[in-house]
């Protein structure tokens, strides 16, 4: 890698993650393609770049997630879950547990991809991210189609959207598009959807990144990986608020159908 690529690949990782087309699937074909670089690297490249557009969202988040931890109340957290009236105990403890059901998805699967990616070749890596992005496609389409039902933050819906978000550890699957997506089924708003998601992207980001560092430390790292880093933090933290705003506006099933045929020509190829 070198200092262009870097700057390349954090700007892609600034700008993709906060629309549903999967940033991850996108810097994977990328890294493989275009760099080169073994897919187990790859993986790991692409979910490590995450952090910088996290850390972003919580500079952008940050009165929320202040008055998350500033009025919810311990004891509404260890009572029976959502029967407080505390409106910030009561989205916490939904994003504690949708935060434990993702990892409880994306760690075996993540192990799982790391020790057999390496045995897939390029182009069947494009073609399965290819296909998984269109799978994303179809559910935002039909969830744009999805009438509006009663929106609560309850238990059932906190783990059903976990164990989704979970599956986003799969490069094709856009985590945005998936969590909207299902929030959009439970019966949330577009508005709603969104922040939600992105919310709750920063735990769940946080948690892996750190996984990810004790597993593999910095050793196995590209020191030019920490300059997309610090690119995808600033392009990121620049492009949130106009991109959110844009993806509430768009259906970005389209956008998916394309890409994934895209990536589906690239393995024709």
């Amino acid at each position: 890698m070198d200092l262009l690529s870097s700057i390349v690949i954090g700007l892609l990782q600034g700008i993709f993650e906060w629309l549903p087309i999967s940033s991850q699937g996108g810097l994977m074909i990328y890294f493989s393609n275009v760099l080169k670089i073994a897919p187990d690297i790859a993986l790991n490249y692409s979910i490590f770049l995450h952090l910088g557009t996290t850390l972003a969202a919580l500079i952008y988040f940050r009165k929320e997630i202040y008055n998350l931890f500033t009025k919810s109340s311990i004891k509404d957290l260890v009572n029976s879950p959502f029967k407080t009236k505390n409106k910030d105990s009561i989205f916490l403890r939904f994003l504690i547990v949708a935060v434990f059901f993702s990892l409880l998805v994306s760690v075996p699967i993540y192990f799982y991809l790391g020790n057999n990616i390496s045995k897939l070749s390029i182009s069947v890596i494009n073609l399965v991210i290819g296909l998984l992005l269109i799978a994303t496609g179809f559910l935002i389409l039909f969830s744009k189609k999805k009438k509006l039902k009663t929106a609560k933050l309850s238990l059932k819906n906190s783990i059903f959207l976990g164990l989704f978000q979970g599956l986003s550890i799969l490069p094709g699957v856009s985590r945005s598009g998936i969590t909207t997506s299902v929030l959009l089924f439970e019966g949330f708003n577009a508005e709603k959807a969104f922040r939600i998601s992105f919310i709750l992207a920063i735990p769940t980001v946080l948690i892996g990144e750190l996984g990810l560092l004790v597993f593999n430390g910095f050793s196995s790292f590209d020191p030019f990986i920490i300059i997309s880093l610090l690119v995808s933090f600033v392009v990121g933290l620049l492009t949130i608020d106009l991109l959110i705003k844009f993806a509430k506006r768009v259906n970005f099933s389209t956008f998916c159908f394309i890409l994934g045929v895209i990536y589906i020509f690239l393995f024709l190829l």
